[in-house]
């Protein structure tokens, strides 16, 4: 029996729509379950895991916040067993909080009178994001809690007077909406991930059941061979009005053959590629982000290992000598401080951005500027470092570690300035308004207008290898500490970097 041609062709129209679906259905999904293992990125895994610390930096921070509201709560509720009789007047009572309270205005208090049920004092005139459920608690608890609900993280502290619960001390603030928004964004992403296989397993199932639908398709387009010309255009015209809308996820469906399969492939690949291209644009912003914060820790880090290197460099240079356990009782100083600093750092680093507010303290600025100094002992014979340190300066309340940490880049960026060699000078010095004036003054290489200009921009350096960090850390911690930061600089001549800090202790506070 002769088939004629009209035959063949509609008996190879169904082979084709029977058999291509279903072979470019498994090629397709083993290329791209594959393509991670070809270009060596699993990208999945990438993102899972920067979700994953970010997860646990964001439950630090929480976890920072609660133990700071139970602290607080403990050292009010200590402080009052202590003055029980300050019950009696609130500005006594109020008084004896400020002292205790941080200032930080997010943080507000609440003294429970769990006796008469009332509150006996309270900083915040708006209680409507205060749970009646964390009253409730105050009634109950006997000891100490920190717990969150919802937006709002609180500690209680109960206090007992002959063996009477007569009140509680709540401590409670109120998380930034984003922060609780994005924990939540967190949470669910991390869902999906951890289900992600059983979600592959079904798609493999949803795929056989779409090569079924295709087959059956292909059997009824067997009897339309009439469309089998112009269908393949007009769904590729269709096609085109979707992509140009901004769906990528649309796919032309064409069974067809010769140069319009080619045509319908190559355009199913196009669009395949621009989604994945923008997925991955996505995915690198995003890491983008991430990577500026970790060049700021990073750059932070740096600075608090180059005095441990100092340190560790005249160990070796005067092993064997007569000073060498002298050397080695101030390097091993040295080094645990530093270590003890950085350790700090990582704690209380708190939005990939922003470095740690300053912990303010009585502090002698000629005692920050000598221990600073006292790393620097390896320098080249070359470099000479001269200190002119006025007499019976008022004390700062200041940040020492932070201070020391701008002294710390100040000094290296002369150094840097004097590869040559050169001198370094340190003065101090209170002027007429009470400030505190501190300079840094080298003879290097100096610096054009233009620098000058730019020196506090983030991310802008002259160094080959600089993060471009460091002077702008430098002006933040100054600006946090309420002073003033100037420069000065004369190209081929030199550099002065001018400090002042306001004097933040008197004579009488002293003596105490």
């Amino acid at each position: 029996m002769q088939i004629s041609k009209f035959q063949l062709k509609i008996t190879l129209i169904f082979l084709i729509v029977l058999i291509v679906p279903a072979t470019i259905s498994i090629f397709l999904t083993q290329y791209i379950l594959t393509i991670e293992k070809r270009t060596g990125m699993d990208v999945d895994k990438k993102v899972e895991e920067v979700l994953l610390e970010t997860s646990s930096i964001a439950y630090d921070i929480i976890d920072k916040e609660k133990e700071e509201c139970k602290f607080i709560a403990q050292a009010i509720s200590e402080e009052i067993s202590y003055n029980i009789n300050v019950l009696q007047s609130k500005d006594k009572l109020m008084q004896l909080i400020k002292d205790i309270m941080p200032a930080d205005n997010r943080i507000d208090f609440v003294i429970f009178d769990v006796i008469n049920d009332t509150v006996i004092l309270t900083s915040s005139t708006d209680d409507s994001s205060f749970s009646s459920d964390i009253t409730q608690k105050a009634k109950s608890l006997q000891g100490i809690i920190s717990e969150q609900e919802g937006e709002i993280i609180y500690g209680i502290a109960s206090l007992s007077n002959n063996k009477k619960h007569i009140l509680s001390v709540i401590i409670y603030k109120k998380l930034e909406q984003g922060l609780v928004t994005n924990i939540m964004d967190l949470k669910n992403l991390l869902g999906f991930y951890a289900y992600k296989e059983e979600y592959e397993k079904i798609s493999w199932i949803i795929m056989f059941a779409l090569v079924i639908a295709l087959a059956v398709l292909g059997t009824l387009l067997s009897t339309i061979l009439a469309r089998s010309i112009t269908k393949p255009i007009l769904d590729l015209v269709a096609g085109t009005k979707e992509i140009a809308k901004g769906n990528l996820d649309y796919r032309v469906q064409v069974k067809a053959k010769d140069e319009i399969a080619t045509l319908v492939e190559s355009f199913n690949l196009m669009t395949s590629q621009l989604k994945a291209s923008r997925e991955r644009l996505m995915i690198t912003e995003r890491l983008s982000a991430w990577r500026d914060v970790a060049r700021q820790i990073a750059h932070e880090i740096k600075n608090l290992l180059s005095p441990i290197q100092l340190s560790m460099y005249r160990l070796k240079k005067n092993l064997g000598s007569d000073r060498y356990n002298e050397i080695f009782e101030q390097s091993y100083e040295s080094i645990t401080n530093e270590v003890e600093n950085l350790k700090n750092m990582i704690t209380e680093f708190s939005n990939f951005a922003r470095m740690p507010k300053p912990r303010t303290r009585p502090a002698h600025i000629n005692k920050i500027i000598e221990d600073a100094i006292s790393l620097y002992t390896g320098l080249p014979n070359n470099i000479k470092i001269q200190k002119n340190l006025a007499e019976n300066l008022p004390q700062l309340m200041v940040d020492v570690d932070q201070i020391r940490q701008v002294l710390h880049n100040l000094i290296g960026n002369a150094i840097d300035a004097m590869p040559e060699g050169g001198q370094l000078i340190l003065s101090t010095k209170l002027d007429e308004n009470g400030y505190i004036v501190m300079q840094v003054k080298d003879n290097g290489c100096g610096m054009s207008d233009e620098v000058r200009q730019k020196i506090f921009t983030p991310y802008f350096t002259t160094k080959e290898k600089g993060t471009g960090l460091g002077m702008s850390i430098v002006a933040q911690t100054i600006e946090e500490h309420e002073g003033t930061i100037s420069v000065e600089s004369i190209q081929g001549a030199g550099t002065i970097i001018t400090i002042r800090l306001k004097s933040g202790i008197t004579e009488k506070e002293n003596e105490i």
